[in-house]
């Protein structure tokens, strides 16, 4: 049975701030034995938040949990959000939606399309999502009122969630997460972590993680690898999240002392090496994250976030293996539950004709803002004769 250690030691958050049962918790924490051997110094353990639910987990999931009980309390029947055109957390929603009878609006900015992100596609149009494909971010802007006037209209009462959905109530999904560490590693001879590592993209599962460490006290760092634009996500907004959620937590009577936003800072890294050229680009690194993940520890890693968070944990490693010896957490927060066999996905021409071109070999010449942010992307599929990597 799922064990949500926050809500078992506050139990009154259960009425005032409602959670869908939805994950598998706590989620397993796994020693990586072999890659701690190859590295050479620190032991490292992965938070298995991969399987967090079995038919879509991911990192997702304990925002969810929060997200989904809130508009079931509102009463909304759709909830419009956003995300780029291989978005997980569109996907997520969709998929968990359904059990309440929500619809989802999808709006898709433009990314590098790889394997996965036409496989997230054709998983959204199983899932029942209406997509729409918006190019930018003015287009998404437009894509939100369009969706919210058609909505109200249509008496469906739509809840706005913005790309990612991080807010201040759902950071506190991901305070659960650190309480499950440490009382998972009181079962090892390890001690508390000395550092976590986790993807950033909006920040909101890292804000969480680190409200989690000034909550249960915990003396690390927290790693966030930034996957975006650096004007997209800051320090201050991942410290601003994690106090907003914690300054939630302290209007229930949970004491939060001594934090304060210093307090935040002085506990966060933010990785900012691992880009590379933007937002859904691989990296060499990555690539050698994933083969490294894939060889030793046979676990599966995705370009966009988690290769990214891993390859920072690698350099982590092979800096401070040997003056280091707490342990180093991975969070593992892309899916690995969800159906990925290719026969039991509709077929690209079921989608809107607006995401036929991420299946198409034909060149495609289109202008929008993001076009100096996906420049070789863009050069590339304009190019007559150019295919997709097998």
């Amino acid at each position: 049975m799922a064990e949500c250690l926050l809500y078992k030691e506050y139990p009154g958050l259960a009425d005032t701030i409602p959670r869908a049962e939805l994950g598998n918790w706590p989620t397993p924490l796994q020693p990586l034995k072999k890659l701690s051997l190859y590295l050479g110094g620190n032991s490292i353990y992965i938070k298995r938040d991969d399987l967090s639910n079995s038919l879509y987990g991911g990192n997702k999931i304990r925002k969810l949990e929060l997200i989904l009980a809130d508009a079931r309390r509102r009463g909304c029947r759709d909830i419009i959000t956003a995300g780029g055109l291989g978005s997980n957390h569109v996907l997520a929603t969709a998929a968990l939606g359904k059990e309440f009878g929500i619809k989802v609006i999808g709006l898709f900015f433009c990314q590098p399309v790889t394997e996965r992100v036409r496989d997230n596609l054709l998983l959204e149009h199983s899932f029942g999502t209406e997509m729409h494909f918006v190019k930018d971010y003015p287009g998404l802007v437009l894509g939100y009122m369009r969706s919210y006037i058609r909505s109200g209209m249509a008496g469906r009462k739509p809840l706005l969630l913005m790309p990612g959905g991080s807010s201040n109530l759902t950071t506190i999904g991901y305070i659960n997460c650190v309480l499950e560490i440490n009382k998972q590693l009181e079962n090892t001879s390890a001690g508390r972590p000395a550092a976590i590592f986790t993807a950033a993209g909006t920040g909101g599962t890292a804000a969480g993680l680190l409200a989690g460490l000034a909550l249960s006290r915990t003396e690390a760092k927290l790693h966030a690898v930034r996957v975006v634009r650096p004007k997209i996500l800051t320090a201050s907004r991942i410290t601003r999240l994690a106090s907003g959620s914690l300054k939630r937590l302290a209007k229930q009577n949970i004491d939060i002392s001594p934090v304060n936003r210093r307090y935040l800072e002085d506990r966060l890294v933010l990785e900012t090496n691992y880009l590379g050229p933007g937002y859904g680009f691989c990296t060499e690194k990555a690539i050698e994250a994933i083969n490294l993940f894939r060889e030793l520890e046979g676990i599966e890693l995705e370009d966009c976030y988690t290769a990214k968070t891993a390859a920072a944990l690698i350099d982590y490693c092979r800096t401070n293996g040997e003056s280091e010896k707490r342990p180093v957490v991975f969070i593992h927060t892309a899916s690995s539950t969800h159906n990925r066999d290719r026969e039991k996905l509709p077929a690209a021409e079921a989608l809107p004709a607006d995401f036929q071109w991420c299946f198409s070999d034909e060149a495609r010449y289109c202008r929008c803002s993001l076009q100096k942010q996906n420049k070789s992307f863009c050069a590339t599929i304009s190019q007559p004769g150019w295919r997709w990597p097998v």
